[in-house]
């Protein structure tokens, strides 16, 4: 069998951007537009500065006109700065929103299409992080951090150019005093937060995985007394949350030492400015320019390199749902586009099927089912039954041989048309918190009311919806809290009746309700089976008995019920 793909902590984050580009399909023209209002939104902040400058040479040298003309072109720039800054993030956020958006869907997507095998071999707490916290933390990322990062870099850019034009010794100075360090700094800052960073996003989603998966389990851990124990593992993996916290925080420590460096520098360029004014080879105007421009540039600087971090958390959120993603996508499906028939025999042909090590579930097992045929697959708690009838329903794909509906390998067919023609009910049934109706309704085509009042007739359920509080519209609640296993078991053959499938795979539906419950179930099997293939499996005697025809696992054997099969797990799995 090959290996389970196991979602990584921290995944590979080579080329995240790239193997993210094509979910900016549909909005590149937008994002250039934007591109575009920021370089011109940053363009007019740095005019903002340079205009300064001349009004302050303009009121120094006695000069009304000139000094009126930079005023109103002050005030201009400034009006047009401001509109242009609010249009600009707006427009970001609003493209990064709808590209986050179709992230989700498809991440959603392709967690609802994801192999059987994968959901069951990932923690439920891990793929609940991904599809929400993660694209959550990307969300607050392009909200707050992503506008100020782009316009910050654009007028760090802008305001380096328009100072090489006033005084090229001056912003030599500034850079070579500033840069060397400032780069040094930021790199060792930069080596620590990839880690950290990693840590803590890994650490977060175990904490978050480990609550998520006790939910369930609340009721259990109690009657065990097992809550002290299961707080304790909760604390550790804290514990571990917080540690790497710490070291997130240690990292982002280190750049406080740009507040130092931007100190010196700030006297650096005051003290050259002073003295080429005193020597007339600079202008009141520009030495305040430079002033001022250089403790933007610091401060920008500052801002773009305390992003890094955010920038870094965010680029591993990437990497996380993109590996699931990835790791999720079917493999083999789809190949065979023939649509399948309405009716049809269900074969198996030397199918095997194994957990992984030494757990082999199904060794070489051969069967055909013919279409309207009744099977029974009995068998010991272990013995392999509940994995044929997955196997069966195309919800696992056979390590060795092929399952087959009307001649099509399940494997290479379009697992939507699969689910048409072959429906499962587990034996633990969980519905949407909503209404009974619908709940029945959850079909690819949603049947209207008269259908489903017909089917409830046809099946004999009628009378047990009617007592029901509201009917049709009674309130299941959550995963369907408000009804029992076998109500809920109920819910699912009607709507697999609905559905109309060729084939009817029901997992112990009569293995955990009282006897008058069961008889409602088998009842409404007997009249839902009509010219469909139904396949049960069962412990129960008379369940046994209804069959045509009884598959022994894991032997493998098929017989007539009643001729005393033994159901004993033999020496090693056989085939039949």
């Amino acid at each position: 069998m090959p290996d389970q793909p196991i979602l990584a902590d921290l995944p590979d984050q080579r080329a995240v951007f790239r193997r993210a580009a094509a979910f900016l399909r549909g909005h590149r023209l937008a994002l250039a537009a934007v591109v575009a209002l920021n370089l011109t939104g940053a363009a007019l902040a740095v005019g903002v500065t340079a205009a300064i400058g001349r009004v302050i040479d303009a009121a120094g040298g006695g000069r009304a006109g000139a000094l009126a003309l930079w005023s109103g072109m002050l005030l201009a720039l400034v009006a047009a700065g401001g509109a242009l800054a609010w249009s600009s993030r707006y427009w970001l956020v609003r493209v990064g929103e709808h590209a986050l958006a179709g992230l989700r869907e498809r991440a959603v997507s392709a967690l609802g299409t994801a192999p059987l095998r994968f959901v069951e071999a990932n923690r439920r707490g891990e793929l609940l992080r991904r599809v929400t916290g993660e694209i959550n933390g990307l969300g607050s990322f392009v909200g707050a951090t992503l506008p100020d990062l782009v316009t910050g870099a654009a007028v760090l850019v802008f305001t380096v150019v328009m100072l090489a034009a006033y005084s090229w010794l001056l912003t030599a100075v500034m850079l070579l005093t500033f840069v060397p360090p400032a780069v040094l700094i930021v790199r060792r800052f930069k080596a620590r937060a990839g880690v950290a960073y990693g840590a803590v996003a890994a650490a977060q989603a175990t904490v978050a995985a480990r609550f998520a998966e006790s939910l369930p389990a609340q009721e259990q851990l109690r009657v065990n007394g097992a809550v002290p124990r299961w707080l304790a593992r909760f604390g550790a993996d804290n514990d571990r949350l917080l540690d790497a916290q710490a070291a997130q925080v240690r990292a982002e420590l280190e750049l406080n030492r740009l507040a130092l460096l931007q100190a010196a520098c700030v006297a650096v360029v005051l003290a050259l400015s002073a003295w080429l004014v005193g020597r007339d080879l600079l202008s009141v105007g520009v030495a305040v320019v430079f002033v001022l421009a250089t403790r933007d540039i610091f401060h920008r600087f500052e801002d773009l390199a305390a992003s890094i971090g955010e920038a870094r958390e965010a680029h591993v959120r990437l990497a996380r749902v993109l590996d699931l993603i990835e790791a999720s996508a079917p493999t083999g499906g789809g190949t065979d586009d023939g649509d399948l028939p309405a009716r049809g025999e269900l074969t198996l042909s030397g199918v095997g099927f194994s957990y992984g090590g030494a757990r082999t579930a199904v060794a070489g097992l051969s069967l055909t089912v013919a279409s309207g045929d009744r099977l029974v697959i009995a068998g010991r708690t272990g013995s392999g039954k509940s994995t044929v009838g997955k196997l069966m329903a195309g919800l696992y794909t056979p390590d060795a041989g092929a399952v087959r509906f009307a001649g099509h390998d399940l494997a290479a067919a379009d697992p939507a048309r699969v689910r048409a023609r072959v429906v499962l009910v587990p034996q633990d049934v969980l519905l949407v918190d909503g209404t009974l109706a619908e709940n029945l309704a959850m079909l690819p085509v949603p049947p209207d009311r008269r259908r489903v009042e017909a089917a409830l007739r046809e099946l004999g359920l009628a009378g047990w919806v009617a007592a029901l509080p509201g009917g049709l519209d009674t309130r299941v609640g959550t995963h369907g809290s408000r009804l029992s296993a076998g109500e809920r078991q109920l819910v699912a053959i009607v709507r697999a009746c609905l559905a109309d499938p060729a084939v009817l795979i029901l997992d112990e539906a009569t293995a955990e309700v009282d006897h008058e419950t069961a008889a409602m179930i088998e009842g409404a099997l007997s009249a839902a089976a009509g010219d469909r293939t139904l396949i049960v499996i069962a412990h129960r005697a008379g369940t046994i008995a209804r069959g045509r025809r009884l598959l022994s696992m894991p032997a493998g054997l098929v017989t007539a019920p009643g001729q005393g099969v033994s159901l004993r797990r033999p020496p090693s799995p056989g085939s039949g």
